[in-house]
């Protein structure tokens, strides 16, 4: 782990934000998003496994916002790429935010190998676009992006951001009332199953989609938090590495009924847990991503337009 994760943090952010379309009133990264509200509801499956009530019974508040994963905030949707979910659950005690991607790994899994990543990323001067040669010599040099590079270029279109599952990456854990720790990964299932475009209509746009879905039946927009519980010798502190297919506990049910009003630039950070839930501390990308989305809040909202999307 590095030792200064403050002075990576910056020099991922400054490395962010010199790519030629990003924006300092928009997110470093997933800057194209929009924001709906609805609730979430446990179905019990983790009583006794944590002390977090949410995650056990009853109905919450929740806001969530879909993304574009990449720094331009004016991206078209029609182009192949992975999505993002952020949602952040209202509890009594305090905001619980489970973000996720499409993708089934992270690209890296420490500060060091990201700085490379975008290093190898960044636009040929000669051409304006990524030199294949650089990233082929990343990946080469990092086995375990494998997986992820590939998902990133088989990414279609889906037909809906209410239409891909989206992953957490990271492991967290459960803690119950006795303090036992359980090791978890989670994932946003859509109740209607995935579907994806082949060929996009022209003006294609994702939030006009999800406008015009949530104003139809109820389970259009709705996910499945669906668990899975880890077994002794699963990474636990590696976003990259995957774990075995398992059978998950669906857990609750993410029900969306509008979109959501902008109330301002806020935070969503898989760092945000609250008790019975904890974050592993052998986790880099993890604790960077915080650290990011910090400097990142600070950059958009310094002149005070920052975007709340």
């Amino acid at each position: 782990m590095s030792t200064d994760l403050d002075a990576t943090a910056a020099r991922i952010h400054a490395a962010l934000r010199s790519a030629p379309t990003s924006s300092p009133s928009h997110r470093a990264l997933h800057a194209k998003g929009v924001l709906a509200q609805g609730r979430f509801t446990a179905t019990g499956a983790l009583t006794g496994r944590t002390s977090a009530p949410h995650l056990v019974e009853g109905s919450i508040p929740a806001v969530v916002r879909f993304s574009h994963p990449g720094g331009d905030p004016d991206v078209a949707d029609a182009v192949p790429s992975g999505r993002g979910i952020a949602v952040k659950l209202r509890t009594p005690t305090g905001s619980h935010d489970l973000v996720a991607v499409s993708s089934p790994a992270f690209l890296v899994r420490d500060g060091a190998s990201f700085l490379e990543l975008l290093a190898a990323r960044a636009p040929d001067p000669d051409t304006g676009a990524p030199d294949p040669a650089r990233m082929l010599a990343f990946v080469e040099s990092h086995p375990e992006s494998l997986p992820a590079v590939q998902a990133a270029m088989a990414a279609r279109v889906p037909a809906s951001y209410a239409t891909l599952t989206y992953n957490g990456l990271h492991t967290f854990f459960l803690v119950d009332s006795a303090g036992a720790r359980q090791p978890f990964r989670y994932s946003w299932v859509p109740v209607g199953g995935e579907q994806f475009l082949e060929e996009p209509p022209d003006g294609f746009d994702l939030a006009v989609e999800l406008a015009g879905r949530l104003a139809g039946p109820p389970e259009r927009v709705a996910f499945d938090l669906v668990v899975h519980l880890g077994t002794p010798g699963d990474p636990t502190g590696d976003p990259t590495a995957l774990w075995p297919e398992r059978p998950g506990l669906v857990v609750g049910r993410l029900q969306l009924d509008a979109l959501a009003a902008d109330a301002g630039p806020m935070i969503f950070d898989p760092n945000n847990v609250v008790t019975g839930v904890a974050v592993d501390p052998d986790d880099e990308i993890l604790q960077l991503r915080g650290s990011v989305y910090g400097l990142s809040y600070r950059a958009r909202t310094s002149s005070g337009d920052g975007d709340g999307t």
